[in-house]
């Protein structure tokens, strides 16, 4: 088969399974799906359909922070001691509450946890799953250069066989599901700014309070333009709206904020609390609202940097010696 042939036949495929008469046939699981469930297809051709799994469930991944500074800066023997550190000690600690992995890619970890107590369950593993990169996989590290960021959310998902067939033989290889849906890039999003100073720009902005002195206040770009109304007569092109016009001066900057390690979303944390009103990190409000402007459309985020203190222990522990060593 040549190169035209080839995409002859894959747009013929595209074209069938985006046409109106392809049907996608979706049921509701009370279970994680495997790769073998019956109710997940390939996409079948001869009879114009495709069947999927809806579920309703927490997504959680982590990865490790600063990954690409730590593959310059250490041997490539070292790498594969962190990378086999990290994924069989992440694993169990979310294994350890139900978590079951469904994606790994580089030194990101996606997990989900079956439906029932799934809030609890996942809120659980990333306090594990901190305490386990924290206090014995950063031990063998100089610096506490190895961290990792954490998000969870909750929702519904899709579950899709994706792949193909080889020759009329399934293979492993050519075979996966992939889960679709808000959760899944919701928590993406979460783990990828958690344990991070992200700097966004904002307008510092000086003011007159009510007695004649001045104070600071920021805003972001989008709300100093909102707070500006055209005059359309020159020189003066725009002007303050109503309340802002107090403001003496204004110049633009930057501003950074620190997330926590685990970021979870309002849904997570309702049903983690509903659950576990009693836990000690409930009762002494280790869980603070976060403000994240890259999900805010999707609602409050609650992070916090949770760990069990018996961990602490483990990361005193002289005995062990650092395995990695920085490269020379």
């Amino acid at each position: 088969m040549g190169l035209k042939e080839i995409l002859l036949e894959i747009n013929d495929e595209t074209s069938v399974i985006n046409s109106p008469t392809f049907d996608i046939i979706s049921r509701d699981a009370r279970i994680l799906p495997s790769l073998d469930d019956s109710d997940l297809t390939f996409a079948n051709f001869d009879t114009n359909s495709k069947k999927v799994k809806m579920i309703e469930t927490c997504v959680l991944y982590i990865d490790i922070r600063r990954s690409t500074k730590l593959n310059f800066e250490h041997q490539r023997p070292t790498l594969v001691k962190l990378y086999c550190s990290f994924i069989k000690g992440v694993t169990k600690c979310a294994e350890f509450f139900g978590g079951k992995v469904k994606n790994i890619v580089g030194d990101r970890v996606m997990f989900l946890f079956e439906p029932e107590g799934c809030c609890k369950n996942a809120v659980d593993a990333a306090v594990l799953l901190n305490t386990f990169c924290t206090y014995i996989l950063n031990k063998y590290f100089k610096l506490n250069e190895v961290s990792c960021g954490i998000g969870i959310d909750f929702g519904k998902m899709m579950a899709a066989k994706a792949g193909s067939v080889k020759h009329g033989v399934k293979k492993a290889e050519h075979q996966s599901i992939v889960w679709l849906g808000p959760p899944a890039n919701v928590a993406s999003k979460l783990a990828d700014v958690a344990n991070k100073n992200i700097s966004r720009r904002i307008v510092l902005v000086g003011r007159y309070n009510q007695y004649g002195g001045r104070f600071w206040s920021d805003l972001e770009i989008d709300d100093f333009f909102e707070s500006l109304e055209s005059t359309y007569t020159w020189p003066m092109v725009a002007r303050f709206k109503y309340p802002y016009g107090n403001i003496w001066t204004f110049f633009k900057t930057l501003a950074f904020r620190y997330y926590p390690t685990i970021l979870m979303t309002k849904k997570v944390y309702d049903g983690y609390r509903t659950i576990c009103s009693d836990d000690s990190a409930i009762r002494k409000r280790l869980w603070k609202p976060q403000k994240i402007s890259e999900i805010e459309s999707y609602g409050i985020v609650y992070g916090g940097n949770v760990i069990y203190i018996f961990g602490k222990d483990l990361h005193r522990d002289k005995g062990n010696q650092p395995l990695f060593a920085r490269k020379k």
